[in-house]
């Protein structure tokens, strides 16, 4: 997607522009401010006079009149007019002495895209979900097609009748409706929207209502002093909130009816169908079958409808890669690419795949399917099918203060047994930060590098010193499973708690970058129990140790190909080397997504992968078998000073090793 494109090059423009502010051509959007700025737009049509007030009464006109990156969505004056009579202002004059409402009205407004280092978002960029970066009040605009097919629609509320004026700071897009934010919390919302009735019940029965009614940490306090043994802390900061955020998937009362639950006591019913040994518990104990089926509705983190699967657009595939390239890396049979969830039901876990119905542009997320969207024979697959179970998008991105709302087209279970197969079928790959929500809800995501503080992620576990310290790193354009990781520094003992996943026999790897300069050496354990010797994360693949090849087929694809060490006519394809390496414990990393850096052509638009990266590594920790579906520690100690790297872990059935691909 096009925008995706623009928000990774966004600081490579911006830094263009500083530079280049007595030029008058600085890119196909950025000119300098000859110009007329949003601020010059909104003052010189007189239809939006009254949000020219509000923006200077909210002290935010100057914002607009200099140099940035911002989207603005403008209402009219009859627009303005109605949204103070709506709020209980009678006129739009009495709402301007309001100076604080009129801040949050005007501030909603507004995207900064030049402190999120992304730029401004025309419509050709949009997409059916939230816009990727939230506004300057901290909440995501939400943007659908309306239903003639004609125009957008933002929050489903405003249609934009004139779109994309683009100004020398950015972008104008003039809706009919002024926007407002619902202010309600997850909790308050699922009872009075409407559709959710009976899980409005069934919170205050299970007690989970109290939890959704949390907003912020009041306790958390950033640190004001960076490591003194960073090298890097110029480009890193601390989060400045500790935000608790939620997602419900909830069945409307409608789907429910369908399903034959039409009370309290017909879910408590259906609830004893999928955790039976909770069946003669109180409703308020977390291991109630009740509990456990509202629980495993609800998430600890907010994702919005284009977030919840970020296995196509978010990992590095974008369209330099051709087209027959990029659908032999995804339809890859039983190891096609999924994401998990971990709701707050203890134990259990969600899978989830993104699909493109038939003739629609965005993706929606398909729950626990053990069919394989991405196979062609379900490219067809019917929207209505009664087994599917993806959103109801007329009820969908309900945002509200603390979270969002979707609904389900049908019944979302947690069925061991169909999880269990779904799951043992297939290579498991999980991004590190799934097991991280804490960094989303804080918007610890993508472009930019934080500190992750001792405590402030839960399955993340260390003591911090003045030599030990934790990183979320988002800026960097290698090649990172969904574009970021973690890395710990110093002589650290630390932990996250991985999983759940299904009993069964297992082949446990993780993903790393390779780095000489900074790694250390560091051992793994899982469950307490050793994982081989220590890891040294300073040395490359051709170390004589680890034994990589570049595949031979890939130097006479690409003329000029990188990396072209050691690779050999009688191994074409590599897979004689993926065998050497296995051997010695460890694996090329795959070749289903790439780095940023390749994406913007710095190596020539050369057709790699991971997998062609004697720097991206894959190491085999071992074989463990569980007999039970459980979450897992595991421990990472270090032995050589220097940092670690955690980007993903894989965990791959040991009945499919024979044949696994290179995904």
């Amino acid at each position: 997607m096009r925008l995706k494109f623009l928000s990774c090059i966004a600081v490579m423009v911006l830094a263009g522009f500083t530079a280049c502010q007595d030029s008058d051509d600085v890119g196909e959007n950025y000119t300098t401010f000859t110009g007329e700025t949003i601020g010059d737009f909104v003052e010189n049509n007189a239809e939006y006079s009254d949000f020219a007030e509000a923006l200077r009464v909210a002290g935010a006109f100057s914002l607009l009149e200099s140099y940035g990156a911002y989207t603005c969505f403008v209402p009219d004056n009859e627009a303005m007019e109605a949204y103070a009579s709506e709020q209980g202002y009678g006129t739009f004059d009495n709402f301007l002495d309001s100076v604080e409402a009129v801040k949050e009205m005007v501030f909603y407004h507004l995207i900064d895209g030049e402190a999120n280092g992304v730029p401004y978002y025309e419509t050709a960029g949009f997409e059916s979900g939230a816009i990727e970066t939230k506004n300057m009040l901290g909440r995501y605009l939400y943007t659908s097609i309306a239903s003639d097919g004609a125009s957008w629609m933002v929050n489903n509320t405003a249609r934009i009748v004139s779109g994309d004026h683009i100004k020398v700071n950015g972008v104008v897009h003039v809706v009919d409706k002024a926007l407002a934010g619902n202010t309600d919390l997850v909790a308050d919302y699922i009872e009075s929207e409407g559709h959710f009735k009976l899980y409005g019940e069934a919170l205050h029965a299970t007690g989970l209502r109290d939890a959704l009614t949390l907003l912020d940490d009041e306790t958390y306090v950033p640190a004001t002093s960076k490591p003194a043994d960073d090298p890097y802390s110029g480009s890193a900061n601390f989060p400045k909130t500790k935000n608790y955020r939620y997602t419900a998937l909830l069945e409307t009362d409608s789907v429910l009816a369908l399903n034959g639950i039409r009370s309290l006591e017909d879910m408590r019913a259906y609830a004893r169908t999928y955790f039976p040994e909770g069946k003669d518990l109180p409703d308020t104990d977390e291991r109630s079958s009740l509990y456990r089926f509202v629980a495993y509705h609800l998430l600890p983190v907010m994702l919005t409808s284009n977030q919840i699967v970020n296995t196509r657009d978010y990992v590095m595939t974008h369209t330099w890669i051709d087209a027959d390239w990029l659908r032999e890396n995804y339809r890859d049979g039983s190891f096609w690419l999924e994401q998990y969830l971990v709701p707050m039901a203890d134990q259990t876990i969600i899978t989830v795949q993104a699909f493109k119905w038939g003739d629609q542009d965005a993706q929606k997320p398909v729950f626990n399917d053990e069919r394989n969207c991405y196979d062609a024979k379900y490219t067809n697959m019917a929207e209505e099918e009664d087994d599917v179970v993806t959103l109801d998008m007329a009820h969908s991105n309900l945002d509200c203060q603390n979270g969002v709302i979707h609904a389900l087209t049908g019944m979302l279970v947690y069925d061991e047994d169909k999880i269990g197969r779904i799951m043992r079928g297939k290579r498991i790959r999980m991004d590190f930060t799934i097991f991280t929500p804490e960094l989303r809800n804080n918007d610890v995501i993508s472009n930019k590098d934080y500190y992750v503080p001792q405590g402030y992620c839960k399955n993340f576990k260390f003591e911090e010193s003045s030599t030990i310290f934790a990183k979320y790193i988002g800026s960097n354009m290698h090649s990172f499973f969904l574009g970021d990781y973690l890395e710990i520094w110093g002589m650290f003992d630390a932990s996250i708690t991985v999983g759940p996943v299904p009993a069964g026999s297992y082949e446990v790897r993780i993903g790393y970058r390779v780095d000489a300069a900074t790694r250390g050496i560091t051992q793994f354990y899982l469950d307490d129990e050793p994982c081989g010797i220590p890891i040294d994360m300073r040395l490359k693949g051709t170390d004589a140790s680890i034994g990589w090849e570049q595949v031979w087929q890939f130097t006479q694809d690409n003329s000029g190909a990188w990396w072209d060490e050691g690779s050999r006519e009688d191994d074409p394809y590599g897979y004689e080397n993926d065998k050497s390496m296995h051997n010695r414990g460890f694996m090329k990393g795959p070749d289903s997504f790439c780095s940023r850096e390749l994406m913007m052509g710095q190596s020539g638009g050369i057709k790699g992968s991971t997998r062609n990266d004697p720097f991206e590594m894959r190491k085999v920790l071992g074989i463990f078998s569980w007999p039970e579906t459980s979450t897992h520690e595991f421990r990472f100690v270090q032995m050589l000073n220097g940092n670690c790297h955690l980007d993903y872990i894989e965990f791959m059935p040991t009945n499919l090793i024979e044949s696994e691909d290179t995904h």
